[in-house]
């Protein structure tokens, strides 16, 4: 078994949600070849029938040991034709304090994971599964994807609750002098874990900060297709990361919204 990389596992969650469909959550103990074993999560969605549950029975055809053995293999051998896919030992949904859930930002929830629960498996390498369960995906699909956090972060989620909650966007701009076409600026929840921190306080936090933090994505528009979008990568990373970070040590956690078509 292998641990995947952060960046790998981020593209993985955001590329989840761009054709929609439905998602169940599948939990099942894979037995490994070498004798070793691991417990996880897989979300699969898809517009196919292990996508979805029946309404009543709260199940599919491939709720069995057998059954989802041969899911895999339809899945990842026949459909994406690869022999890795990637497993979460964690997945946990954002818990909101009673004062915060009365105006929450989700329809649903907000699924995380930490970066230490993503594991690597080949196909090739299971000797067999055992199913646990299945359920239809927690989160605010589709437009909140997994979000892969460092262990820290993601333990101080899990022990505690939202106490309030803002959001951090910037208005979208032409992509061009003139052009039909809108640039649009990523777009925050913010989610805060700190009693000392008020919802004045924090809204008076992100005002201050956002001149800063959409500065690498405004000199991007400006830039009138000069700057590349590795650049603006390299950008952000320098400008945008550290913010994020600095944020997270007050409590105060950044969950990213996503384009969906």
């Amino acid at each position: 078994m292998k641990i995947l990389t952060i960046a790998s596992l981020l593209f993985f969650a955001i590329q989840a949600f761009a054709d929609l469909g439905g998602c169940v959550v599948y939990k099942a103990k894979y037995v490994m070849k070498n004798g070793q074993s691991v417990t996880g999560y897989l979300p699969l969605w898809s517009y196919e029938d292990y996508s979805y549950l029946d309404e009543h029975s709260q199940s599919n055809a491939y709720c069995s040991d057998k059954a989802f053995q041969q899911l895999l293999n339809r899945v990842f051998y026949q459909e994406q034709k690869k022999l890795e896919f990637g497993l979460f030992e964690k997945l946990d949904l954002v818990q909101f304090s009673q004062a915060a859930s009365r105006n929450q930002p989700f329809s649903v929830g907000c699924a995380f994971t930490d970066s230490s629960s993503i594991r690597a498996l080949h196909l090739d390498s299971i000797r067999y599964t055992v199913f646990l369960q299945a359920k239809n995906a927690e989160w605010d699909y589709p437009e909140i994807a997994i979000q892969v956090l460092d262990v820290k972060t993601a333990n101080m989620m899990r022990e505690q609750k939202v106490v309030n909650h803002a959001g951090l966007s910037h208005p979208s701009m032409p992509e061009q002098p003139g052009s039909i076409y809108e640039y649009f600026f990523d777009e925050y929840v913010v989610l805060n874990y700190n009693k000392n921190i008020s919802q004045a306080a924090l809204e008076a936090k992100l005002a201050a900060l956002s001149e800063q933090f959409y500065a690498p994505e405004l000199r991007y528009v400006q830039s009138q297709g000069t700057m590349s979008g590795k650049q603006l990568k390299q950008e952000k990373q320098r400008v945008v990361l550290p913010i994020i970070l600095q944020l997270r040590e007050e409590g105060v956690i950044l969950i990213q919204r996503y384009m969906t078509c």
